[in-house]
This record gives C-alpha cells, sequence and structure tokens, in this order.
C-alpha cells in the first residue's frame, strides 16, 4: 500500500484527484477495448460464422439488403410475441454485420480477421479486469507511478465494493432450492472444504496470511467477487490480489478448455456436467462459457449452483475472521487479555456484503425490470468495477510479489485441482436426476 489514505477525510481528497483521474481514464479506455473487442467483436464472430456456414453450405446467397431485411424481420416478429405474451424472454436486438463484412464473407468464403481476434481475445479471456490487471502492472514495473499520483491510485480501489453490492440484481434466492438440498451439500462439501484446507495448509507452510485469505476465499467460493470480500479482513495487499486473481483466472482458463473434453470422454450428462463446473470452476465468466460449450441444460445448472456458491460469500468471510482475527488474537491472549468476538467480527466484516445480499432480496421481490438489470450489470458494475482494479495493477510491485514466494500458487492450483477431481466423482455418483432443472 504504502500510501495513508482515508477516504472519509475530504482534505485528503486533493492530493487524491490526480491519482483517481488516471485511474478513471485507464478504466473508461479499457472498457472501450472490452465493449468492441469481448463485446462487438464477439457478436460478430458469431453471426459472422453463421453466414459463413450458409455460403460453405451452397445455400443460396442473400444480397446484402435481403440479409438486413430478413434479420429485421425476424426480430419484429419476435418482439410481437413477446408483448403478446407469447414468450416470456425478451429478445435481443439482432447483431447485423457491416457491408463491407458481410460481402468479404462472401467473396473470400472465410472470416474477417478482426473477428477472428475478437474470438481470440474472449476464449483466452482477455477481459477488462485481466487487461487492466497486466496493464497496470505493466505501467507500474516500467515507467512507474509517481508519488503524487500514488494517493489516487490507492482510492480507486474500494470502488470495486459498489460493483459487488450492483451485482446483486442479477441473484435471486428462489434459485438455491431449484437445485434442492443437494445442491447446498455439495457447495458445502467442496466449497468450504477447500478454503479450511486451503488455510490450514497455508498456516503449516508459514504463507502470509493476506494472501492465503484471498486464496481459500477465491480458490473455494467464487473468484474474484470473494477475494475481494475477504480482502479486508485479513488486510490484504496489492501483491496478494496478482498471486490470488492470477492463480484463478490461470485456473479456470486451462479449465475452460479442458473440462468440455474431459466432460463428453467421461460421459457426463448435461445436468451432471453443470453442476461439475458450477462447484469446480472459480471464475464465473469462464464457468458459464465452459458450461455454454457443452449445451444449454449444462448451463442452466451449472447458473444454479454458482449462486448457491455465491450465497456462501458472507459465511467465508465469518471463516476468515476467526481463522486470521480471532484466533490469532486467542492464541496471544492466553497469558493476557481476552478476545472479544463479536466486536471483532462488527469491525471486521465488510458491510458491502450485506448490501450485495439487499440488493438480491430486492431481485426476489421482482423489482429490477429486464432493462434495469441490464443497465445495472452492463454498465454500471463494469464502471465501478474497471476504477478498481485500475488502482488495484498500479499498485502491483513485482519486488513484492519476489518477496511473498510460490508457495500460495502451488497451494492454490493444488487446492483448486482436489477439489475439481472430487467433485467430479461425487456428481457423477449422484447422476442427473439431483441437479436436472425443469424448464
Amino acid at each position: 500500500m504504502g500510501v495513508g489514505i482515508d477516504l472519509t477525510d475530504v482534505k485528503q481528497w486533493p492530493k487524491m484527484f490526480w491519482g483517481f483521474l488516471v485511474c478513471l481514464f485507464l478504466a473508461w479506455l479499457v472498457l472501450q477495448y472490452d465493449n468492441y473487442v469481448i463485446g462487438d467483436l464477439h457478436r460478430g464472430y458469431r453471426e459472422a460464422s453463421k453466414v459463413l456456414k450458409d455460403v460453405k453450405d451452397g445455400k443460396p446467397i442473400k444480397t446484402y439488403e435481403e440479409y438486413v431485411t430478413e434479420k429485421k424481420e425476424s426480430y419484429k416478429k419476435a418482439m410481437e410475441k413477446y408483448e403478446a405474451g407469447l414468450e416470456k424472454k425478451k429478445p435481443s436486438k439482432p447483431f447485423i454485420l457491416k457491408q463491407n463484412d458481410y460481402d468479404y464473407i462472401i467473396q473470400n468464403k472465410d472470416m474477417p480477421g478482426k473477428f477472428s481476434f475478437g474470438e481470440r481475445m474472449n476464449q483466452f479471456q482477455l477481459t477488462y479486469v485481466a487487461v487492466l490487471l497486466l496493464g497496470g502492472m505493466l505501467i507500474r514495473n516500467t515507467i512507474g507511478v509517481p508519488k503524487f499520483l500514488q494517493p489516487g491510485t490507492v482510492a480507486a480501489r474500494p470502488f470495486i465494493k459498489p460493483g459487488i453490492i450492483i451485482l446483486g440484481a442479477y441473484y435471486m434466492w428462489s434459485d438455491v432450492l431449484r437445485v434442492g438440498m443437494i445442491g447446498l451439500v455439495l457447495v458445502l462439501l467442496f466449497v468450504m472444504g477447500a478454503a479450511i484446507a486451503i488455510s490450514i495448509w497455508g498456516k503449516r507452510a508459514k504463507a502470509d496470511d493476506g494472501l492465503m485469505g484471498l486464496m481459500s476465499a477465491g480458490v473455494g467460493v467464487c473468484g474474484v467477487s470473494a477475494a475481494v470480500a475477504v480482502a479486508p479482513v485479513v488486510n490484504a495487499k496489492p501483491r496478494d490480489f496478482f498471486y490470488a486473481i492470477g492463480t484463478i483466472l490461470l485456473f479456470g482458463t486451462l479449465a475452460l478448455f479442458t473440462f468440455p473434453y474431459i466432460g463428453k470422454l467421461l460421459g457426463m450428462p448435461q445436468p451432471v456436467y453443470g453442476a461439475w463446473v458450477g462447484t469446480a470452476i472459480l471464475n464465473t465468466a469462464q464457468l458459464v462459457a465452459a458450461a455454454t460449450w457443452y449445451g444449454h441444460e449444462a448451463l442452466l445448472t451449472a447458473n444454479v449452483v454458482n449462486i448457491v456458491r455465491i450465497g456462501f460469500i458472507p459465511i467465508i468471510v465469518l471463516w476468515c475472521i476467526y481463522y486470521y482475527v480471532v484466533r490469532p488474537a486467542r492464541q496471544a491472549g492466553e497469558s493476557g487479555a481476552s478476545v472479544n468476538t463479536i466486536q471483532v467480527i462488527k469491525e471486521k466484516f465488510p458491510i458491502f456484503i450485506l448490501g450485495f445480499f439487499i440488493m438480491v432480496t430486492l431481485n426476489e421481490m421482482k423489482l429490477f425490470s429486464p432493462d434495469v438489470k441490464d443497465l445495472l450489470g452492463r454498465d454500471i458494475v463494469k464502471i465501478f468495477m474497471a476504477i478498481g482494479f485500475a488502482g488495484v495493477g498500479l499498485n502491483i510491485a513485482f519486488d513484492d510479489l519476489r518477496k511473498a514466494g510460490g508457495i500460495a500458487f502451488v497451494i492454490g492450483i493444488v487446492a483448486a485441482t482436489v477439489k475439481a477431481v472430487l467433485a467430479a466423482l461425487f456428481v457423477m455418483a449422484l447422476g442427473p436426476g439431483p441437479f436436472t432443472i425443469k424448464q
């Protein structure tokens, strides 16, 4: 950290201004990349793939005008069904290729290079989170961050918290019941089991408490969100985010490209596979991608298991309070002062987690329309998260990483792998029945 910052002290705001402005600019710049490369080019790739398939299959070639008219008419009919109450889900606006891209596909029978590039970036999960973290690290460790900017970069990091609160608008308590008690048992065994195992192993290996707290939460529960929730409890440093999030993203990326093939090799039905990836893959975006790759039923089950897992965020926070704060304090106080556990919990429990669950409850009450949820989840959450991760990246120094040691990375990868193997055996033994979502 290195810079004393108190966001509640108005007198400190002027010295935070320029550094925060840098984080705001970086966030805006990378979000433009994310919207275009991960968003527009990814949608363009899917649409171009459909057109290219028709061309290669020898279907009659439409003129560009005919292609555009067909897309608009199809959307119009879907909207009419939705407005008449025949469809529950509002149709998304179609992605229509630009004429030069459409003509390129027709003439060359090939995919435009920009769409292939966007798809590669999407496959490797080079979203705004990864770019901001890696880009911030590159700046910090090459040209450096001037001292007058450092207070603002530190002040930007807490902006992740309101993003997590708003994210609650996407979840419903009722979804937990859709997979029954067996889903809760699955998550309890492998989520809390992994978190506790990592904490104990980390202590015995004498790894840094802040780093292992983030690792236990991220590898055990749900990746970045859980790591952020636990960070203030264990007094995590910027370098701890690098190891924890790096481990989460690395394992998730490997899982994304291998789990679908492993599932097919083992003959997993879609609901079973969905339960497996919902438990084993650490990052929500990678989890959804791996499930979608396998099939629609797999995605439905994976989403529900993931929601159950997210519900364990406050439990993992309480575990970290006990293991990294209360327990050491009691051990140190055996010959002297006693520890007020309730007071410690009040001081260390991140209040923004309560805001997250308030948003979940409001969503359960159906107070958020689909359009409102899209605005919250696609735009506002990204803005807060991007500002926060710009600050995190700019505060990661390689000198700190060298001091951390590699044991935490080994512990995280081994624990995630063991969890994945055991979870696979468990869900395959139960079969598809408990995990099938009725549509």
